[in-house]
């Protein structure tokens, strides 16, 4: 999560094999990084096989956690994650590869993972990245879309500035 204390609320549903949501993530992250009234939840949704299911459940276990946008935006700059990318990853973070995929074997995690999935198909949402933003989807890596949907959040206000 970024911006915990935002009144508006994106809820981001993406895996760290894809392609599209690879390509959004640096908008996201300045997303975040503009809109500090924002507040920005990250779904893990592994829809592309083995390594996108380990990347997630490791990625929520407590040390990984403890890394957020860091391991987010480390994850999604990898053009190729396989599992010894994932480690090399982890290991330049500080996060013990090994711990954290003894630790992300716990069922509270798979409990998670299987949840999201269910709101996700509640939502009717079969593919990443995808966003939520009040009543609206975007689907996709439409950022302009969910810039849109933000500022409708907002009640129509423009972005808060912040200087960097």
């Amino acid at each position: 999560m970024a911006n915990p204390g935002g009144k508006v609320t994106v809820v981001e549903f993406f895996d760290y094999r894809c392609g599209y949501c690879k390509l959004a993530a640096p908008q996201v992250v300045s997303l975040i990084q503009q809109n500090p009234d924002v507040r920005f939840v990250f779904k893990e949704f592994p829809i592309f096989g083995e390594v996108s299911d380990t990347a997630a459940k490791v990625a929520l276990t407590g040390e990984a956690k403890a890394k957020g946008m860091q391991l987010y935006q480390t994850l999604m700059a990898e053009k190729a994650l396989d599992d010894a990318a994932l480690d090399r990853h982890l290991t330049a973070l500080g996060v013990d590869p090994a711990t954290a995929r003894k630790d992300a074997q716990q069922p509270a995690i798979a409990r998670q993972i299987l949840d999201t999935h269910a709101l996700a198909e509640a939502l009717k949402i079969d593919g990443t990245p995808a966003f939520i933003v009040g009543d609206s989807m975007i689907p996709g890596a439409d950022i302009p879309a969910l810039r849109a949907a933000i500022v409708a959040a907002r009640g129509g206000k423009a972005p808060v500035e912040t200087r960097s």
